[in-house]
């Protein structure tokens, strides 16, 4: 294996998304808005020495993976914890291993390329959402008990606690500012990162 890095992002659909912003982007819009993203972060994270996977059952994702030539991950257990504990077994031939959200709209490459020097470095980095779940984690230890769900960045917080496994969080704005709702969305508005700029269905100011 030539590649020591390896990444998943979880995407459930782009047939409905982000419904909290539905009386501010139509359905077309945010299902360009997810996407964008997450081919944001796909492109923020592409390197030589790094395999990127979505993690997905749906099949309109897989199609659209597809047709950009990125990897797909199909669980045979639906639910994002098995279904990313299926995928972490992937991760045991790798020197370090990231799960990260699609929804992380100010990642870049600059970040990227830290966020995988700091995973080399420690057994497990992970970074707090505004409501303590967890937009990304990742390290070079091995780890197939993941707590997603409410709460979730105090659920894997305990469990590193319980198993006296090494963590390090991480407080840059780039891995914990997740668009969920309206004010998410204005802050976007606001500081306008390149992709988004790019995109003129979403840029504009007059839409807020």
């Amino acid at each position: 294996m030539d590649k020591n890095f390896i990444i998943g992002i979880p995407v459930r659909d782009f047939e409905n998304p982000m419904t909290r912003l539905s009386n501010t982007l139509n359905k077309e819009e945010r299902i360009e808005l997810s996407k964008s993203m997450f081919l944001n972060i796909v492109n923020s994270f592409d390197d030589e020495n790094v395999d990127i996977y979505c993690i997905t059952n749906n099949t309109s994702v897989v199609d659209y993976c597809t047709k950009n030539k990125i990897e797909t991950f199909n669980a045979k257990n639906s639910g994002l914890n098995n279904e990313i504990n299926e995928f972490i077994n992937l991760t045991k031939d790798y020197s370090a291993w990231t799960i990260v959200h699609a929804d992380l709209p100010y990642v870049n490459r600059h970040y990227a390329k830290v966020w995988i020097e700091e995973c080399l470095l420690n057994e497990i980095i992970i970074s707090e959402s505004k409501d303590s779940g967890t937009p990304i984690i990742g390290g070079n230890k091995f780890i197939n008990e993941f707590q997603y769900g409410e709460k979730s960045f105090i659920k894997h917080i305990e469990l590193f606690n319980k198993k006296n496994i090494n963590y390090k969080k991480i407080f840059n704005k780039e891995f914990s500012f997740e668009v969920d709702d309206i004010n998410d969305y204005k802050d976007l508005i606001k500081n306008q990162p390149r992709w988004f700029r790019k995109n003129s269905l979403l840029s504009s100011p007059d839409r807020i």
